[in-house]
């Protein structure tokens, strides 16, 4: 029985080691980085379409790089030079009404994507034949 108590006493004084004695110290909260917060439409005009953006938030100065698709073909770019927040607009042509989208990229990231039309999709697969 003494053995027991002896035992029970050695356990009660090894616990205490394998635990935290202290709190951690608070790190604080983490700082994201300032990024770029565009959004943006796309409106459609004869012969054309006009980019209205919206920049919200800037890090640093730097240019909004626009490069305008027809399918998946790269048909015109365009840059503008973004100081500050504030609206920014930028016109396009297009040759008929078929697709087309609006790559918005900054230092080389794409950060929105607009389109006008449908997107040509492969067709569905065929059903499966029945048995």
């Amino acid at each position: 029985m003494n053995f027991l108590r002896l035992l029970m006493v050695g356990w009660l004084l090894l616990l205490p080691a394998c635990r935290y004695t202290f709190l951690p110290l608070d790190p604080g909260r983490a700082t994201l980085p300032d990024r770029f917060s565009v959004s943006g439409t796309l409106e459609t005009i004869e012969r054309g379409a006009v980019a209205k953006l919206t920049v919200r938030r800037v890090s640093e100065p730097s240019y909004l790089e626009l490069r305008w698709y027809k399918g998946d073909q790269l048909f015109q770019e365009r840059s503008i030079w973004v100081e500050k927040p504030g609206s920014y607009q930028a016109q396009f042509e297009r040759l008929d009404d078929g697709y087309y989208r609006l790559m918005v990229l900054v230092q080389n990231s794409p950060i929105l994507q607009l389109e006008i039309g449908t997107p040509l999709l492969p067709p569905p697969p065929a059903p499966p034949p029945e048995s």
